[in-house]
């Protein structure tokens, strides 16, 4: 049985006087947990927190449980820490402040939650990981789904593309001109996008972005990548292609089979963009990185692991991994998956049938290029544990950066840093040189 352990800083947590009222004003309490080590902890680092609460009054006394449960909800320890405000424990800004660490020792790999309860009110509840790339996703992937992507990326390229670009003149600089591109991709379905390419008529490597599910499609600024090519596409139906849409809720269309879910041909035009940008005068033919937040990041995995001209790949807070398990950690996208199959009249069991043949934690076992993963530690919509279901498989070099306040806005909030982060991991992989 895990068990958490809670010590004491001596001095900072005083006796309570005999006035105190014990959990007297918990509301008025607050607490700051500063992230040690981002809070992902391993067998070297113990999962240990300090905790600094403060009142803004002396004479409050009582005890802080914390109760720690897994990422599915599943108790997994509860233990107490006492805490006492006197007239001398005062904090350096105002008011009054009490101390104390606490652990949880003999966990597993995985990630956690953690809540911190004075009374009947919640302080915090934040989630926390222990050596998630040792966490275990079973493959689920059926015998044929190799073939089932080389079929389908065989069908894609009888497909021919049909290149089409449009100058935006408002959205060019003099550095970098802008168009609005189109080019046909699986089943003959139109995708539009933004490519921006340097306007000195030489070689320049490309960064393919791709987009979060229903994301509006941005056009590419001076400050996105400078110096370089880039093309912001989204998948078929969204985005720019959104008037055009045919699907529906795109995650529950077609879920009876592999070949007609709407992923297939999403999956596709990953590949279709990067067969866009190797047709362009601009590329300099060897140096192509993708990138992308969410579904943006889980089609980022599916370009490297369907494409070897990926050189690297860095997706923050990637979608689409792990379905099973996915399902039951957060309520979305699973509700639109099962209203959907149920209309349709598909089980379960076909569904999760369907959904293998998309699933990141099968698909990026074919992934060869080096991958920087960025990732939410509170994040509700795709789980940590759903992202490192995508990372874990992975062979090839990677690395992954963890914001450990944030939840699925993790890129928005850490943009400037992710962004410098990213960057400098593609021009460690450039081949020639290359970093303009």
């Amino acid at each position: 049985m895990n068990r958490t352990t809670i010590f004491l800083v001596t001095g900072l947590l005083a006796a309570a006087p005999a006035a105190a009222v014990a959990q007297k004003a918990s509301k008025k309490l607050q607490l700051h947990i500063p992230t040690d080590r981002n809070w992902i902890f391993d067998a070297e680092h113990p999962a240990c927190f300090m905790l600094e609460l403060t009142s803004p009054e002396a004479g409050i006394a009582g005890d802080l449980r914390i109760d720690i449960r897994t990422d599915f909800g599943a108790p997994v320890t509860s233990g107490k820490a006492a805490y006492a405000f006197t007239s001398d424990s005062v904090a350096p800004q105002s008011g009054f402040r009490s101390r104390a660490n606490t652990r949880a020792d003999n966990l597993g790999p995985g990630f956690y939650q953690a809540y911190f309860i004075a009374g009947t009110d919640t302080l915090r509840h934040i989630f926390f990981g222990y050596e998630p790339e040792r966490i275990v996703s079973e493959p689920d992937g059926k015998a044929d789904l190799k073939q089932f992507w080389r079929r389908t990326l065989a069908e894609l390229k009888r497909v021919k593309p049909e290149y089409r670009a449009v100058p935006l003149a408002d959205s060019s600089t003099p550095e970098r001109a802008v168009y609005e591109v189109q080019m046909q991709s699986l089943e003959g379905e139109t995708l539009r996008g933004y490519w921006a390419v340097p306007a000195d008529g030489g070689k320049h490597p490309a960064v393919v972005v791709y987009q979060g599910y229903g994301a509006t499609t941005w056009i590419p600024g001076p400050a996105d990548y400078p110096g370089w090519c880039v093309l912001v596409i989204p998948p078929r139906g969204q985005g720019l292609n959104k008037p055009w849409n045919r699907f529906g809720e795109w995650m529950s269309y077609g879920l009876d089979s592999p070949w007609h879910y709407y992923y297939r041909g999403a999956f596709a035009d990953t590949v279709r963009s990067i067969d866009f940008v190797f047709a362009q005068p601009g590329f300099d033919g060897r140096n192509l990185f993708t990138t992308g937040i969410s579904q943006g990041g889980g089609l980022t995995l599916v370009a490297a692991a369907l494409d070897r001209r990926v050189r690297a790949a860095a997706p923050i807070v990637p979608f689409l991994g792990d379905f099973p398990d996915y399902f039951r950690l957060v309520p979305w996208p699973a509700s639109l998956v099962f209203e959907g199959a149920e209309k349709q009249h598909v089980t379960r069991e076909a569904v999760f049938s369907t959904l293998s043949y998309f699933d990141l934690k099968n698909l990026c076992r074919q992934v060869e290029c080096p991958v920087l993963m960025g990732f939410g530690l509170q994040d509700i919509i795709t789980p940590p544990h759903t992202n490192f279901a995508a990372y874990n498989p992975i062979r090839a070099p990677k690395r992954w950066i963890c914001y450990p306040e944030s939840g699925h806005h993790a890129a928005y909030d850490n943009m400037d840093v992710w962004i410098a982060e990213s960057t400098r991991f593609f021009r460690e992989y450039m081949a020639g040189g290359q970093g303009h």
